[in-house]
């Protein structure tokens, strides 16, 4: 009885602190949302964008989550890379709409952008959020059928909470422990690289964020010792089995010191990555998605998709290496076997005129 009590006030309280934030960082946002709405983000990109919105794909915990397509109107048969986006909002608010001109953007230099959400705590805990974002990653693989695609040029690009789930969601693909202790499938989708702007990539440090929302990140999974394990981004499990990553952020991010210790672990680690770090104070978090019409929200744009550009053919180059490899190393045994055999036929040979 106890326990039962203990969980009643744990999500009573969860809840509580939830209308808190929304009342605290809700106001924020909506107005960054509302001062975007008149806007024309398109009006000087490349191509014209189709817009697909509002596609209904699943009802999780009866909360429906749906998704938004961009799609370039560009010559037929030409071959689409792909941009998948997550939604930031510290876990507790938000949803796709937030970064809807952020899609725009992309799409209008050339990507097919997919926008998913998912479910926010404490409806659901982060081990749920990572199925939701699974689970959307799926139905996006599944929709890529219908588009002229570019399989070697998908990319995954998040902003602030939805840079945590990202990272946690690439390297489940990879990690059959971490798929364990997460207790949920990976997607089946699979990036070339990712982007990482304003990353809420730390959830347990003895800071505001981690002291007053770790209980709304985890729920009752708060408990889980093994799940818990691998809520440091820092575990090897996670550095190990992440793509290469492109960082974001600016002096005007209250998160900043997040993206400049997890682009350091990661460099330090071996991985692949690039950042940038604008000085000005007036570039807040998550600029480049609140506010992709800026100068230095353009500029970090074209800065990742050519990082991205130069992933892509980095990884087509190791591909055909690795298979000009492997064509070499089978003519040489299949020449070494047809030798071996010449040299025992010729021997046999010799020995029946003896």
């Amino acid at each position: 009885m106890q326990n039962r009590d203990d969980g009643c006030l744990g999500t009573i309280r969860r809840e509580l602190l939830r209308i808190a934030l929304e009342k605290m960082q809700g106001k924020q946002m909506e107005q960054a949302v509302d001062s975007a709405k008149d806007i024309d983000v398109t009006k000087d990109a490349k191509y014209e964008v189709e817009e697909m919105i509002n596609n209904p794909y699943m009802n999780r915990g009866e909360i429906p989550l749906a998704m938004d397509i961009f799609k370039p109107i560009v010559p037929e048969n030409q071959e689409l890379p792909v941009i998948v986006t997550v939604h930031g909002g510290g876990l507790v608010i938000g949803d796709r709409t937030m970064s809807r001109n952020f899609a725009r953007v992309l799409a209008g230099k050339g990507y097919l952008v997919f926008s998913v959400e998912y479910r926010l705590a404490p409806r659901a805990n982060s081990a749920q959020q990572l199925d939701d974002v699974c689970a959307g990653l799926d139905l996006v693989g599944r929709r890529l059928v219908d588009f002229d695609v570019d399989f070697g040029r998908i990319y995954l690009v998040a902003e602030s909470a939805g840079a945590y789930l990202a990272i946690y969601v690439a390297a489940m693909k990879e990690s059959k422990k971490l798929q364990e202790a997460i207790g949920y499938e990976p997607t089946r989708m699979r990036f070339t690289a990712l982007g990482l702007i304003s990353g809420m990539f730390y959830t347990t440090k003895p800071d505001p964020l981690g002291l007053l929302l770790s209980e709304q990140f985890f729920g009752d999974k708060g408990t889980d010792k093994k799940f818990l394990k691998y809520m440091d981004p820092e575990h090897k499990e996670i550095v190990d089995n992440l793509p290469p990553a492109f960082f974001i952020t600016s002096r005007g991010d209250f998160l900043n010191n997040y993206t400049l210790m997890y682009h350091d672990k990661l460099k330090k680690s071996g991985k692949k990555t690039k950042m940038i770090y604008y000085g000005e104070k007036s570039l807040g978090h998550a600029f480049v998605t609140m506010q992709p019409w800026k100068k230095k929200s353009k500029d970090a744009i074209d800065k990742m998709l050519d990082w991205f550009e130069l992933m892509s053919k980095e990884r087509e180059e190791e591909i055909k290496k690795a298979t000009d490899t492997g064509v070499k190393k089978a003519v040489r045994k299949k020449t070494v076997r047809k030798n071996s055999n010449a040299a025992k036929a010729a021997n046999n040979k010799k020995g029946g005129k003896e």
